[in-house]
């Protein structure tokens, strides 16, 4: 019997041995539920806080300062509730949104989405890859593609261990992070004197579509990830405002800070990318300047290892029926090796350079997901598991039915929000200067799919 265990270990049994974490898409088990509101608000605010993100005040770089704050603020307002709803579904139900989608969308449909998700993140992976790879190879003088692989080994090494170890390097390397960008922005100021009127001078405002970039840069595109993170959290026990809003805020102020930095060294430096900044210092400076670049780097494994986590969680999600028992608990370190792989390849391949386009397609794709799987859990879902004709084997047990393995009404209804997020309707192309279109079709789609639950049609 012993012999047998070792060939084939049990998910304990391979934790003890290697410290991976194994546990896959499974409900998270109350003794593993750890993390408290500020906890999760610094897991965020480490995962959102990239050598990237300044990234956004270079895109929005015409709106001026004062509108690129409006701007921000407003995207926090609209993304709240939902980040925050979000937040709350991985407690009351402690398994990956996919997971809890396989009842809304049906199983095999849920898993397909699963598997385009995965290519999302893979995106995330490489797009973060790019700018840390860049940063040292431009201090260095060396091929950022040697950069991309480190940062890519380290992050897969990163989340082989899992949440809770993710949660420690986040918490713990925080301060560092802070110092080095202080650092940082100490020589910006000091160089690169500021203009206040270029600052804040501003052209062709297009409202809309600024929103929805912020948008899918940050709060919606991150929603449907943040239960794969509280369901590490402490169980639900009621309503608790510093719990609802520890994560969305947690992502957000690094965009605000970051964003802003991003906007200024645009601006006064003609670089967005602070730590890749050429800064005329004295050599003795010069050293102080270096450190604090590496280590602002370094911020690219916050966000990376937290887009590699989720897209493990997406990928599992999507093959689990093809896994055979034995061999389930090594799913999640085979998956993480493999999109960190191909995280890395896409850092080569030249993902930056298309940085727009690929953030407008995350906004158009997820956002009407993101919509109509909180309706139905909220509505649906988990009134039903409360009453107990729903219970959690129903979530992985595949269904021989049709009907459960797709849902045509909330098929339809994101079909029909993610048209309207890519076609222009002539009619509507004054409401999207002040409104992002993706956002507008992904809540008519979630309009859509409220009233297919209030004629009963789904159930």
């Amino acid at each position: 019997m012993e012999e047998k265990k070792q060939e084939n270990p049990t998910e304990e049994v391979y934790m003890k041995r290697t410290g991976f974490e194994v546990i896959g898409v499974k409900p998270i088990p109350e003794t593993s539920r750890y993390m408290t509101a500020p906890k999760v608000f610094i897991f965020w605010a480490m995962a959102s806080a990239s050598a990237t993100t300044p990234l956004i005040g270079y895109l929005l770089e015409n709106l001026g300062l004062v509108n690129l704050l409006l701007v921000f603020t407003i995207s926090l307002a609209i993304g709240l509730v939902p980040a925050g709803l979000f937040s709350e579904m991985g407690r009351q139900f402690p398994v990956p949104a996919l997971v809890v989608s396989r009842k809304t969308y049906g199983y095999l449909t849920s898993n397909a989405l699963s598997a385009l998700y995965t290519i999302v993140n893979i995106g995330w992976f490489g797009l973060n890859d790019s700018t840390g790879g860049l940063i040292v190879a431009s201090l260095l003088h060396s091929s950022p593609v040697i950069w991309y692989l480190v940062f890519g080994a380290i992050q897969i090494v990163l989340v082989l261990y899992g949440a809770r170890i993710l949660e420690y390097f986040y918490r713990y390397t925080a301060f560092i992070l802070v110092v080095c960008y202080a650092v940082l922005t100490y020589f910006l100021i000091k160089y690169f004197p500021v203009n206040l009127q270029a600052l804040l001078s501003s052209s062709n405002v297009d409202w809309g579509a600024s929103i929805g970039l912020v948008l899918a840069f940050s709060l919606l595109s991150w929603t449907y990830k943040i239960s794969t993170a509280t369901r590490f959290a402490k169980p639900y026990k009621g309503r608790s405002l510093s719990n609802f809003v520890s994560a969305p805020l947690g992502i957000m102020v690094p965009v605000y800070l970051m964003g802003v930095l991003g906007f200024i060294s645009q601006k006064t430096a003609g670089n967005w990318n602070l730590p890749a900044v050429s800064f005329p210092v004295a050599s003795s400076l010069a050293i102080i300047v270096g450190i604090a670049s590496v280590g602002a780097a370094l911020a690219i494994l916050h966000t990376n290892a937290m887009n590699l986590y989720p897209a493990v969680a997406d990928l599992i999600t999507a093959i689990q029926p093809a896994l055979k028992r034995k061999w389930e608990h090594l799913s999640q370190p085979v998956s993480t090796v493999f999109i960190g792989l191909a995280g890395a390849i896409a850092a080569v391949l030249g993902i930056l350079q298309n940085a727009t386009n690929f953030l407008n397609f995350v906004g158009d794709i997820i956002f009407p997901y993101t919509f109509i799987v909180l309706l139905d859990w909220y509505l649906r879902l988990r009134p039903k598991m409360q009453e107990g004709s729903l219970g959690v084997r129903d979530f992985y047990q595949v269904p021989r039915g049709l009907r459960d393995n797709v849902n045509l009404y909330s098929v339809l209804a994101t079909v029909v929000g993610t048209a309207l997020n890519v076609v222009t309707l002539p009619g509507l192309t004054t409401l999207y200067l002040y409104f992002p279109q993706d956002l507008f079709g992904s809540l008519i789609g979630a309009l859509l799919y409220f009233i297919f639950l209030r004629l009963n049609l789904v159930r």
